[in-house]
């Protein structure tokens, strides 16, 4: 192509090609900056996302632990038992269990703490019988659910669920085979490490309501009624242990909780806090016989690439109250 001035303008067709193949350079160039930028922000999505599960889920357990006056699970050390009940740890795929156990699980198990009040009724959720206080007037079967210890768990992490060997019915609550042989009174009174983990309906086995010769409920009267009447209000065995649950069904982490006032036990809900968990452990550090503990809590999580996340706290229950 000409001016009028008989000036060539314009590119030549050689110009032409060079200008498409470094553009074509440039553009492959940024086309693989565009999907490795890509690439990066989906990475740090899932890996926000996993960690965001992750912390949701310890941060659920914590808060539980924190509110507890009551550690259920796990148990202290068995001195009379080959595996350790103290620390619970399950692993996806499963580890090997230790000793004669038959299978690794992990459990954390609390009972609902004093100012854990959902419906906002001015009782406490874990107040069954609405007396101002919780767990005061337990029954030989603790939780109240029907089996030995709670219902569908393994409780002294011999890899049985529930079992019953011996003469042990629900009233056994530690699941080592003998029933409330634990009075609150303080004292490990069944040399397994740990202390008041399977009481009597008569919680301090006193043989009488409340403490004996002492006049619990205020009312000028001492040691009125039945001696199962541990908070002497002239009902019997009406205020249980309400367990809030922690355990991983295959690797799905789930949170039992009891239903606003529950009928009994086995009244509850349970729901998924993680999925995808490769590891979860719990620890008890040996107290020494304290009910007040230290917790040490392990998560890990897969993300859909294959690697982990994990989070690790330590710290006492009931240390919010």
């Amino acid at each position: 192509m000409y001016t009028p001035d008989g000036k060539q303008s314009g590119f030549t067709l050689i110009e032409l090609l060079v200008s498409l193949a470094i553009a074509a350079l440039l553009l492959t160039a940024m086309t693989g900056l565009v999907n490795t930028a890509l690439e990066s922000r989906t990475d740090t999505r899932i890996r926000g996302d996993a960690m965001q599960d992750a912390r949701f889920a310890m941060q659920r357990m914590v808060t539980a632990v924190l509110a507890t006056e009551r550690l259920l699970l796990p148990l202290a050390d068995n001195p009379n038992t080959n595996w350790r009940e103290n620390l619970r740890e399950q692993t996806v795929p499963a580890s090997a269990p230790e000793g004669d156990s038959t299978l690794a699980t992990a459990v954390l198990a609390v009972t609902l703490g004093p100012d854990v009040d959902f419906d906002a009724d001015g009782f406490a959720d874990g107040d069954n019988d609405k007396d101002g206080r919780v767990d005061e007037d337990a029954r030989n079967d603790n939780t109240n659910d029907t089996v030995p210890g709670i219902i569908g768990i393994d409780d002294d992490g011999d890899g049985l669920v529930d079992e019953t060997p011996g003469s042990a019915t629900s009233a056994d609550n530690d699941e080592d085979g003998m029933d409330v042989e634990d009075s609150m009174d303080g004292n490990d009174d069944d040399g397994d490490g740990a202390i008041d983990e399977d009481m009597h309906q008569d919680m301090n086995k006193d043989g009488a309501p409340g403490i004996l010769n002492f006049d619990d409920d205020g009312d000028g009267t001492v040691d009125e009624g039945n001696d199962d009447d541990d908070d002497e209000d002239g009902l019997r065995n009406e205020d249980w242990f309400d367990a809030v649950v922690f355990f991983l069904n295959g690797s799905t982490l789930l949170e039992r909780r009891p239903n606003l006032n529950p009928s009994d036990g086995t009244d509850f809900s349970e729901h998924v806090i993680a999925e995808n968990v490769t590891r979860f452990r719990v620890e008890r550090i040996p107290d020494t016989g304290r009910r007040a503990v230290l917790i040490d809590l392990t998560l890990e999580l897969a993300r859909p690439d294959g690697e982990l996340v994990s989070l690790n706290t330590r710290l006492r229950a009931g240390g919010a109250l």
